[in-house]
């Protein structure tokens, strides 16, 4: 009986968010492990859920720096007609890369990269602090080979990792005493994932970048991807 009530009050807690978002450093958007880029960077980034994925569109806007082996990189995001929550809601997130192996002379890069992201898709009385709340952490590597040209360098990676989410919400299934606090449920879950791309860098440090996340986990009505397309300027 107690695992079946667990299990139940797991069940019920997701299904009052439909379909979270399987997102990276921000919500909404694939995970991008493309290596270490020394100076400053400044980046966008709009992302393209499919419905397993939770829908609807999201941008995102970051910053970052890269010296010798490391990079910090932030990124705040809002996300709008997703099938979970109404109107428009922000996230914010950042990650921490490392170049294990490669280096400016040699073009294949091995990068380890850990990611955090939080965000909150519905409200709620600010009394009995009743949000439901997201935490999403990847964890994983990323493999980047750098293809050199007189105009553009090309990039094309890729990278699987691990994900972990904790979902704080409502409990659909107890019965609130009035007057008191609203019953809240916490799930979790690890999952495996994978994202890929290739990124385009000009001479005057501009960048494209084109990405897609997947998370292999069976979401609401199939198998959750993110798609992506970027724009980026780093400052050497």
């Amino acid at each position: 009986m107690g695992r079946t009530r667990v299990t139940a009050r797991a069940l019920g807690a997701m299904l009052i968010l439909a379909a979270p978002p399987l997102a990276g450093q921000a919500p909404g958007v694939p995970v991008k492990n493309a290596g270490v880029a020394r100076g400053v960077t400044l980046s966008t980034m709009a992302g393209i859920p499919n419905e397993a994925a939770g829908g609807g569109t999201a941008i995102a806007v970051g910053a970052g720096f890269g010296a010798r082996r490391v990079a910090v990189a932030a990124l705040a995001s809002l996300y709008s007609g997703s099938d979970f929550a109404d109107g428009t809601f922000g996230g914010v997130g950042g990650s921490l890369t490392y170049r294990v192996l490669g280096g400016p002379l040699i073009p294949l890069t091995l990068n380890f990269q850990a990611g955090a992201a939080y965000y909150s898709p519905s409200g709620g009385s600010s009394s009995y602090d009743a949000r439901t709340t997201h935490w999403h952490i990847p964890v994983g590597l990323g493999l980047a080979l750098a293809i050199a040209k007189p105009v553009v360098a090309i990039k094309p990676w890729v990278a699987p990792r691990v994900d972990y989410t904790r979902i704080r919400a409502p409990d659909p299934l107890a019965d609130p005493v009035p007057g008191g606090p609203i019953p809240m449920a916490t799930t979790t879950a690890t999952d495996f994932a994978g994202s890929a791309g290739v990124s385009f860098g000009f001479l005057n440090g501009l960048g494209i970048d084109l990405a897609v996340d997947r998370v292999f986990a069976d979401g609401p009505g199939g198998k959750p991807l993110t798609f992506g397309i970027g724009l980026t300027y780093t400052l050497k």
